[in-house]
């Protein structure tokens, strides 16, 4: 008995919370909001992607997380524009528009995770992950269609 409860609790996946260290970063539209953090609308986010939460609310999300624990996709407050782009740039080259787009292929390790890359030097993670070149955690370099860390691509 014990087991079907433990089975059937533990199974029930947890919503997406926001994380309540970025607090100061809410609302104020200047892109600097980290993943995992409260948003009111996109412009919040470094990721560009406020996603829509299943307790109401926003979180900052990678795009390629973005309907991942309970998220419904970005654009949360953006009065229903679309989401951004996901990685249609051709690889290797700099999608200068993209947040995070001034540490694409400096090797100085501050790019952030969804973060577009040109070798694993770009990232915080050591780990910029192909097809597209995009900062991973290793753990999960080969989900979501990535094919692990080590990606090289020119500028």
């Amino acid at each position: 008995m014990a087991i079907l409860f433990a089975v059937g609790v533990l199974a029930v996946p947890s919503p997406a919370v926001p994380d309540p260290a970025g607090v100061k970063n809410i609302g104020n539209g200047a892109g600097v909001q980290f993943i995992g953090g409260e948003c009111l609308s996109s412009a919040d986010c470094a990721s560009a992607c406020c996603a829509f939460n299943n307790n109401g609310g926003g979180i900052c999300s990678g795009v390629g997380a973005q309907f991942q624990n309970g998220k419904t996709g970005c654009g949360f407050g953006d009065n229903g524009a679309a989401a951004p782009a996901t990685g249609n740039v051709a690889s290797g080259s700099v999608d200068t528009s993209a947040p995070g787009s001034q540490n694409v292929g400096t090797g100085n390790g501050q790019q952030f995770i969804t973060g577009q890359c040109l070798s694993d030097a770009d990232c915080a993670s050591s780990c910029c992950a192909g097809p597209k070149g995009a900062c991973s955690a290793a753990a999960v370099a080969f989900d979501s269609g990535k094919t692990g860390c080590g990606f090289v691509g020119t500028a």
